[in-house]
């Protein structure tokens, strides 16, 4: 068992005053002292319904006070709450390492504290939020709880085509928004992840090693998915390259735990879900064909080295097609996907350069996609991702056959 991490000998001081803790909630989007004034005026109302007679630690990035120059009071602190200052960045959508930094912050200052719960609020700061995820951890014994968003047809599609699906099929839950930044963790789960040395290969996205662990996991309806601190459509490419390579480590560290793996499994899920209006929303798709178009060109040398011939060909022929007849077919998209998970593993180039490669070919699927959807209603657009799904899952005995015999299996 590696050694479990500690905190910084000054936060451990702090730790020792303020003596033990039931709840710890990580808020590492208050970089300033004005936002935690409004953070924690709107969170303190829930903690006694969330711990009748409990007491709770609000671990807030120490910048918060340093960007004031020290000048202010910070908001009150009584029995029942305590304001722990400590060395806290951003938590960024689908940034793995961010997350990891975060996450360890929290649950080393947790299991000092002796915590029973642990909430990382890394994008939304609600009150519901805060509520809604810790009671099924706190009352009803699951070890994470998840948010799941309610979303429009072309919100999340890095998520709606790639994430959800894969991670889906390879681990076995039907855990929509396994990236997500806030969470409810127990101390279980925490030991287990603090278990892994930070940085080294058996670190990984907590949701992951959740369910491979076989703890209890559930889900938490929430409105719609918070804007990423990184905007996706500020740079594609390197968003996506991003998500792949933390999808892709995960595959190869956890390739013990998916391999035994067939078929789904829904998660309990809590709450209503959040209805959303039907949509008009209509897509430019012309830019994204364009797009794919020019990789068809430029980059059929590195699609070679990844893609099976038969892959290669059907996205020849895609390129041919007209808009009004463009459509990728879920079973080329699932074989595009998995052959780079392998390209990836068998590091047939440098990792990023392979990646970044990947761009047109999703811009296709979120040109064909977009074509297809663009009438449907919310449930029938679930459906039509549901369909993706069922198409990962059904080829997942590909992969498996090639990762584990590369060179014999020949698709």
């Amino acid at each position: 068992m590696a050694v479990l991490d500690t905190i910084a000998p000054e936060a451990k001081e702090r730790a020792d005053r303020v003596g033990e803790a039931d709840l710890v909630v990580a808020l590492p989007s208050c970089q300033s002292r004005e936002l935690l004034d409004s953070v924690v005026s709107s969170l303190r109302p829930v903690l006694p319904d969330l711990l009748p007679n409990g007491k709770a630690v609000f671990l807030y990035p120490d910048t918060a006070v340093a960007s004031t120059g020290g000048n202010g009071d910070l908001p009150a602190a009584d029995e029942s709450l305590q304001l722990f200052p400590y060395a806290m960045l951003p938590v960024e959508r689908y940034n793995e390492q961010s997350l990891d930094q975060g996450l360890r912050s929290l649950l080393q200052v947790g299991r000092t504290l002796g915590a029973k719960i642990c909430v990382m609020m890394g994008s939304e700061t609600s009150p519901d939020s805060l509520r809604n995820l810790a009671e099924p951890v706190l009352n009803d014994g699951f070890d994470l709880g998840v948010p799941l968003y309610a979303r429009h047809k072309f919100d999340s599609l890095i998520n709606s085509g790639i994430v959800y699906p894969l991670t889906r099929a390879l681990y076995g839950a039907r855990l929509h928004y396994s990236m997500a930044a806030d969470l409810a963790i127990s101390p279980r789960l925490a030991e287990k992840y603090l278990q892994a040395p930070h940085g080294q290969p058996d670190s990984g996205w907590i949701t992951t090693k959740a369910v491979c662990a076989g703890l209890q996991v559930c889900q938490v309806n929430r409105g719609f998915a918070p804007a990423p601190s990184v905007s996706e459509s500020a740079d594609v490419s390197a968003s996506l390259a991003q998500v792949l390579s933390a999808l892709f480590l995960d595959a190869e560290r956890y390739a013990g735990c998916w391999q035994k793996v067939r078929g789904s499994q829904a998660l309990r899920t809590f709450g209503r879900p959040a209805r959303g209006e039907t949509e008009n929303a209509s897509a430019d798709v012309h830019v994204m064909i364009e797009t794919f178009q020019r990789g068809c060109k430029d980059l059929l040398d590195i699609w070679a080295t990844a893609l099976s011939p038969a892959t290669m060909l059907n996205l020849k022929k895609l390129a041919r097609l007209p808009a009004d007849q463009f459509r990728l077919a879920d079973g080329v998209w699932v074989h595009v996907l998995y052959d780079f998970i392998l390209a990836h593993r068998q590091r047939v180039m440098s990792r990023e350069h392979l990646l970044r490669a990947m761009t047109p070919i999703y811009l296709a699927w979120v040109a064909s996609y977009a074509l297809e959807v663009q009438t449907f209603s919310p449930l029938a657009v679930e459906d039509r991702l549901e369909t993706l799904c069922a198409a990962f899952e059904d080829l997942k005995p590909y992969l498996l056959s090639r990762w584990r015999w590369p060179d014999r299996f020949n698709p």
